[in-house]
């Protein structure tokens, strides 16, 4: 996969990924787009990692601080989720 995406970006001529493009969620710059492919995503995982642990289950490799570093995400991984006492 990482060699497909590397071959995808030395062929793209906009490097400054502002070129637009229709989404499902309207139309947005293609950088738009590539953050929220990334960050949405990793929000899941947190959930995933959470649901693993309420079944006693350790993931095979947690994300750290590193991983969600500069991405634009909540500081919770549920809405309801109840501060720590």
């Amino acid at each position: 996969m990482l060699a497909r995406v590397n071959d995808w970006w030395a062929g793209l001529s906009d490097r400054s990924c502002s070129s637009e493009m229709n989404t499902y969620f309207g139309r947005h710059s293609m950088h738009v787009v590539l953050e929220r492919t990334t960050w949405h995503p990793t929000q899941h995982t947190r959930q995933l990692m959470l649901i693993l642990e309420t079944l006693n289950i350790e993931p095979d490799r947690r994300l750290t601080a590193q991983d969600l570093a500069g991405l634009p995400l909540p500081d919770k991984a549920w809405d309801d989720e109840k501060e720590a006492a």
